[in-house]
């Protein structure tokens, strides 16, 4: 009687969805620009052929559209959820200030990236734009939720969000940053909204301390 192998033989690697084509192109993008998005060069990363990819997309261009959809979800909807996630004044410029320091948030290097791409792209760079405008309408929106004036509320929001925007540009966001900036809390929260933060408020956030950063 012949005896039945309990050998067993191992499944094949599972075939790859949209989304890792996606997150291996959005490496790329930010490690070594858009140019560097290619169909073959992607495929050789993910140890593929070039046919998996059209499984998933119909076009190189129909990834990049992928990219910026993902860019928007990630770096947009991270900061809008926050401040709709919050009740109070304090809780929402903090809730900001914590989407902002933790990089497994709101990637600052992705949304360079996509900067860097929109100066060799008119279309692109009014993409960008209107993305910064939605950002600035979300914390207008919060603002005058807190009975700011109007117009005020525009350029406050304006105001702490590029400033926020430009660390990120001249690379000054760094982790060691983070305990300088902390002890900066209650002047930046006075410049940004014109008032005092609630000193229990402020101490509770220093002892809870950024996601994702140690001090």
């Amino acid at each position: 009687m012949a005896l039945i192998s309990s050998k067993v033989t191992p499944d094949r690697p599972a075939r790859l969805t949209g989304d890792d084509w996606i997150e291996c192109a959005l490496a790329v993008l930010v490690e070594s620009g858009i140019e560097a998005v290619q169909i073959t060069a992607l495929a050789r990363r993910l140890d593929v052929t070039r046919g998996s990819f059209y499984w998933h997309f119909e076009s190189r261009e129909a990834l990049l559209d992928a990219l910026l959809t993902e860019w928007r979800a990630r770096n947009t909807g991270v900061m809008v959820e926050a401040l709709e996630g919050t009740t109070t004044l304090d809780d929402g410029i903090l809730a900001l200030f914590s989407v902002w320091v933790d990089h497994r948030r709101f990637d600052p290097r992705l949304d360079q990236a996509v900067r860097d791409w929109a100066r060799h792209s008119e279309q692109l760079r009014g993409v960008v734009k209107a993305e910064d405008a939605a950002r600035v309408r979300a914390i207008s929106a919060f603002y005058k939720r807190h009975e700011f004036d109007p117009k005020e509320a525009f350029i406050r929001a304006r105001v702490i969000y590029f400033t926020q925007i430009s660390y990120y540009a001249l690379h000054l966001e760094e982790d060691e940053a983070i305990p300088e900036r902390m002890s900066y809390l209650e002047a930046y929260f006075r410049s940004f909204t014109g008032r005092d933060i609630d000193p229990a408020i402020a101490a509770a956030y220093r002892q809870g301390k950024p996601e994702g950063h140690d001090e």
